[in-house]
């Protein structure tokens, strides 16, 4: 058979002759004798952002149904023309009757590959699709994908609902092929299967971390501010003067400008600190979730490497109650104390502590999280005079809609003038932490951490609080370090790190390489400030489960390009996100995220799906061989519930008093 249709240098069609050694079986003229009842008809089109649709080939080859054998056939495409840019591959079709007296008889199959002069690499249609992995969801994430076997060395899938769609980044080196075939209804009596990803089906090797034990392990803090936006603090950026002793830290130590949590609350963003894994491997992703005891725990595994452990914690999130005091020798919970208070016990146990033996410190300081109290002599230093409809109620969210909260730009301005009356509160207890540390003659050689959990919405988005959208407000936070000795003092890092990169980092700097059962996909942060690091920009996965009945209602990613998507997935799509917090934004010309590319950038969006697709199947991947089921729950008693209304992590009435019951 004769290739036709070819209309320019960048693009050929080929239907392949003899290619039974790559598996392409050649759709000969005996398809098409009159006794060939059936016909495939496939449209394969690429198309691009700037360009829109740039190539588009139909093959139409006829066979008879009641057969053994089906036409596969392969159509190439040179990809020279659009070296650098993200192509969309679409495949449609049908396949009928000659005489179309009938409806649709099956599908049109397709597999890709890239040929280049190394040899010929897979591509794979994948999707996240409902009821597949975790919950019930509705519709996919990617093309709603099948898998109806392979044949020839290629494995083809079928869209059962929608296009067939593959997004790859063009290369001038290399061909696509897509090779297509009829799959009759009769061929799949058990219906197609999801298509999964090939690489789950083989074992990933485990990462080693190198052991380079330093002559004394340092000691390591890690202070977190909860809440606290790095666009609220002068070392950031900020115009106001809310971090004095922050901003001086930060001039001696290492500044992330750029640094994401992987959720945007509490309890899920500690519990990445502490274990190097997303929430949802991690899996203490709701208000009702306990930190399991299978992950290991950096207090664990400096304390089996003879660290001194201690936690002072002051929210309920990161208390005994959800399983975070695994691996301490002391562990402190007490609220609503300041971060000051905090501060004075560590440093009242650190005292006493065996000046030889290396400690490992974690102190979580509430400030500036609702409700906001900021004392009179800090309210006033930055009170505009904006009406205060609370009055002298504290300043809390818990009985506003955290999703289109009904508030005036007035009112969001007041409670920023609260919030950063607060943040100046906070940077005290900073200062007081410091203070200890240096008095105890344990700074000079320590690794001292900086970092907030997530920020706060003040109507951007139409939200307030947090942990319900993954907006820019939420997820970016203050990430700033002290290395031993004094290490990248001064240094500014714009590039993209994640929480998952504290406790690699920690390790690194311990010199230890604890024995997992899991990868850790973190990253240490020194070798990001020193430039050593090649795949950067990275990925930054965000997600987010804000209703106990739900698995997962949003997640996005933040590609290496800098666009940024967030995916609705939960059981009532768009009545639990606000408007404007889903979509697609340009985060170098649109740092705020207020112009959805959607719609004026498809291939974009779809590729950025198509990365959350692959990013959702891993986690189920390492969730499932870790630990199947449902996590185990906190017990949520009166008391539980009436401390977390109070702090606005429960919405609704408090419980009713039981005493007289």
């Amino acid at each position: 058979m004769q290739a036709r249709g070819i209309r320019d240098t960048c693009l050929r069609l080929r239907v392949i002759a003899p290619l039974a050694a790559a598996g392409v079986l050649l759709a000969t003229a005996a398809w098409h004798k009159p006794w060939a009842d059936s016909v495939m008809s496939a449209t394969i089109t690429l198309s691009t952002d700037e360009d829109g649709i740039v190539a588009q080939r139909t093959v139409r080859p006829l066979f008879p149904a009641g057969g053994q054998k089906r036409p596969v056939t392969a159509v190439e495409f040179r990809l020279d023309a659009w070296d650098g840019k993200l192509v969309c591959i679409e495949v449609k079709g049908t396949v009928c009757r000659r005489s179309l007296e009938e409806g649709a008889t099956g599908h049109v199959a397709c597999a890709l590959e890239l040929v280049g002069e190394g040899g010929s690499q897979p591509l794979e249609f994948l999707s996240w699709q409902e009821g597949s992995n975790i919950g019930l969801h509705i519709g996919p994430v990617g093309p709603y994908a099948r898998d109806v076997g392979a044949e020839g060395g290629h494995r083809f899938a079928i869209a059962s609902k929608e296009t067939l769609w593959h997004v790859l980044r063009a290369s001038a080196e290399t061909r696509l092929r897509a090779v297509v075939k009829p799959v009759l209804s009769v061929d799949l009596p058990g219906g197609p299967r999801p298509f999964l990803p090939s690489r789950l089906q083989v074992d990933r090797p485990r990462r080693r971390w190198p052991v380079v034990p330093p002559e004394r392990r340092p000691d390591i803090f890690i202070y977190l501010i909860d809440a606290l936006r790095p666009d609220h603090l002068g070392c950031y950026g900020y115009d106001r003067a809310t971090s004095p002793m922050m901003d001086a830290f930060a001039a001696e130590a290492t500044v992330y400008e750029e640094a994401h949590t992987p959720s945007t609350w509490t309890r899920p963003s500690v519990a990445t600190i502490l274990t190097g894994l997303y929430p949802s491997v991690h899996r203490a992703m709701h208000k009702s979730d306990l930190l399991e005891d299978w992950p290991v725990l950096l207090p664990e595994i400096l304390h089996e490497a003879g660290y001194g452990t201690l936690c002072v914690t002051t929210n309920h999130q990161v208390s005994q109650h959800a399983g975070f005091d695994q691996g301490y020798d002391r562990f402190i919970f007490t609220e609503p104390f300041t971060g000051k208070w905090a501060s004075k016990v560590a440093g009242d146990l650190l005292a006493n502590w065996d000046t030889g033996q290396p400690v490992f410190v974690y102190v979580h300081a509430m400030k500036p999280h609702e409700p906001y109290t900021p004392g009179p002599e800090h309210r006033q230093l930055f009170d505009r005079g904006f009406p205060d409809r609370w009055g002298d109620e504290p300043a809390t969210l818990r009985d506003i809609s955290p999703i289109r909260p009904g508030l005036s730009a007035e009112d969001f301005q007041h409670l920023i003038d609260l919030y950063d009356a607060e943040v100046l509160e906070a940077d005290e207890g900073f200062a007081a932490f410091l203070e200890m540390v240096h008095s105890l003659r344990r700074f000079d050689d320590a690794l001292l951490i900086l970092v907030s959990d997530h920020g706060e919405s003040f109507g951007e988005h139409n939200t307030c609080s947090h942990g319900y959208t993954l907006s820019r407000q939420e997820m970016q936070v203050v990430l700033i370090v002290r290395y031993p000795q004094g290490r990248l003092v001064g240094v500014r890092v714009p590039d993209r790190v994640s929480m998952l990169d504290v406790l690699p980092t920690v390790l690194a700097a311990a010199g230890l390489s604890p024995d997992l059962d899991y990868d850790l996909v973190g990253t240490d942060l020194a070798h990001i400030a020193q430039g050593a690091v090649e795949d950067s920009p990275r990925h930054v996965f965000g997600e987010t489960a804000f209703w106990d009945s739900h698995d997962l209602d949003l997640v996005g990613v933040l590609d290496e390009d800098g666009y940024k998507r967030v995916l609705d997935v939960s059981v009532l799509p768009r009545e639990n996100a606000a408007e404007g917090s889903v979509g697609l934004w340009d985060t170098h010309t649109d740092p705020d995220e207020l112009h959805d590319l959607c719609e004026s950038m498809p291939v974009r969006t779809k590729y950025c799906d198509q990365l959350i697709a692959q990013w959702l199947h891993r986690q189920s991947e390492w969730r499932s061989g870790l630990r199947p089921g449902p996590p185990p729950r906190v017990e949520m008693t009166p008391e539980l519930r009436r401390k977390l209304l109070h702090l606005g992590y429960l919405r609704g009435p408090p419980p009713a008093d039981q005493s007289a019951h």
